[in-house]
């Protein structure tokens, strides 16, 4: 008998952060643990004593076991991500909830959900902040894909850029490449550069030169 697929992510919904912005850090941390153990472990669940909680899990489960069955089957919950609002919940993101104590798990996806729903980047306090930041980096990620894939199913060719068509679209870089430095630009993908560099740490940067230093980091990030 076939094995089910790992699951690595899963698609979080707008509706599991209506519920979860809903509730308190402490409950919403619990609650997302639970959604992050039941969609990455084949482990059982422990009962739920709280009557709340008992009550918002029994409204997330038929959801997540919809797109769980899809997803072991190495297929799309398609028809759920037609209906509503997602972002790709990676498994490294129930990592950093397991090293935050519950209060902070529940501001950490709340953070998330504000970010990937409302577009709002939220003020935090250590530890969740340095958590919250190194997600972003793949949400970012995830927002960039999503805004290119949303031409209304179809994919807009982009005539691919050299380092001027580069240097014109970021008029704030200076090029300060010269001939001993020259080797830095063979095999750039200028087009990526240029789509990642503003999600980039190096954003604010001026030189051309600090900018294809760390260009595999750009464009990797």
């Amino acid at each position: 008998m076939e094995q089910p697929h790992a699951i690595r992510q899963f698609p979080f919904y707008d509706f599991y952060a209506q519920i979860l912005c809903a509730l308190k850090d402490e409950e919403a941390g619990r609650l997302t643990k639970r959604m992050c153990a039941y969609m990455f472990s084949s482990e059982p669940l422990a009962d739920i004593e709280d009557n709340k909680e008992r009550f918002y899990w029994g409204n997330l489960v038929d959801i997540l076991e919809e797109s769980k069955s899809a997803l072991q089957n190495d297929k799309s919950p398609s028809g759920l991500n037609r209906r509503m609002k997602h972002f790709m919940f990676q498994e490294n993101f129930y990592d950093a909830l397991c090293l935050l104590d519950e209060k902070q798990g529940g501001q950490y996806v709340k953070a998330i959900c504000d970010y990937m729903f409302e577009d709002k980047t939220p003020t935090l306090k250590p530890p969740v902040d340095s958590f919250f930041a190194l997600a972003k980096r793949k949400l970012d990620l995830s927002k960039m894909r999503k805004r290119n894939g949303s031409c209304g199913g179809t994919t807009k060719r982009v005539q691919p850029l050299d380092m001027d068509g580069f240097l014109r679209r970021q008029p704030k870089v200076k090029n300060d490449i010269y001939r001993s430095s020259m080797h830095l630009t063979e095999g750039v993908n200028w087009s990526l550069l240029n789509d990642r560099l503003p999600q980039s740490v190096y954003r604010d940067s001026t030189s051309l030169y600090q900018i294809l230093i760390h260009a595999s980091e750009i464009i990797g990030s």
